[in-house]
């Protein structure tokens, strides 16, 4: 478990239990209680999605996509799920809040949900809470509870109880391929090395990622090149770029197109929290 404090606010990741890892990549608790809280974060695309829960607050989203999280005093709970997509996010919280996420593995979502997943997320971001009210009365517990491994606990009983599985084989197959090649794999050589034709892929990516297949293999290689940069002060761009990308300048275009930074610029404004891939940047 990671514990950390920022600007008057705490921030807590914790792994769920071991049945539920395959599915959960972490938890994490974010709060503050000073009304006077300002602070504003800009995240990164992510093959994985989180969804995010918030108590009390009112919730706007910008026309250009960015967040306003202000403190409301109303018993409420705002749920969203992110799909899938290119954008960075940024988010601006003012006032006290309350907030829990769920940091799904890559289709680890759909072992918990029973219909298609484009049917129960059908927008880029999703103001829904796709289990329904009983998980609304277990928010409402963790966000009473004190104790972060108790939060974790509640959260692990609920899950464990909605788990109904994800049977799409050939899902499962492509996309465990494209995260052990780290994104380098061609749409091609996947298609070619699962004996599926790509329009095959496609078709399933649509269905159950709601993303093409090249949309996908190409964050999985961001968020792999990203975790490297981060990993010290020292570290080597040009090997980074021989390793994921056709050459460094292939490197700096594809990762401007994610981050509107270039890798080394990147490098120093953006903030690794706790010991999962969460990297925010607190300056733009």
């Amino acid at each position: 478990m990671f514990v950390g404090v920022m600007a008057k606010a705490t921030f807590f990741t914790c792994k769920p239990s071991t049945k539920l890892q395959p599915y959960i990549s972490y938890y994490y608790f974010h709060q503050s209680d000073d009304e006077d809280f300002q602070q504003s974060f800009t995240y990164y695309p992510h093959y994985k999605n989180a969804l995010t829960i918030y108590k009390n607050v009112d919730y706007n989203i910008l026309p250009d996509f960015s967040v306003e999280v202000s403190s409301a005093k109303k018993d409420s709970l705002k749920l969203i799920y992110s799909k899938v997509y290119q954008n960075l996010g940024r988010v601006n919280l003012n006032g006290k809040f309350s907030k829990i996420g769920v940091a799904f593995q890559a289709l680890g979502i759909q072992h918990f949900i029973s219909k298609n997943y484009s049917e129960v997320f059908p927008e880029p971001i999703n103001l829904i809470n796709p289990f329904g009210a009983e998980f609304g009365q277990v928010l409402n517990r963790v966000f009473l509870t004190a104790s972060i491994s108790e939060k974790a606990n509640l959260l692990d009983k609920f899950f464990q109880q909605q788990y109904l599985g994800f049977e799409e084989e050939r899902m499962i197959g492509a996309v465990n391929k494209i995260i052990e090649s780290k994104g380098v794999i061609s749409v091609s050589a996947l298609a070619s090395s699962l004996n599926f034709h790509r329009k095959t892929l496609l078709r399933l990516f649509q269905k159950h990622l709601d993303c093409s297949v090249e949309e996908y293999r190409k964050l999985v290689r961001f968020r792999f090149a990203l975790e490297k940069i981060k990993q010290s002060s020292d570290v080597n761009l040009t090997a980074i770029s021989a390793d994921y990308y056709y050459d460094q300048s292939d490197f700096i275009k594809q990762f401007k197109k994610l981050t509107q930074l270039s890798p080394k610029k990147f490098m120093t404004a953006v903030t690794k929290l706790g010991d999962e891939d969460t990297f925010w940047n607190f300056n733009g």
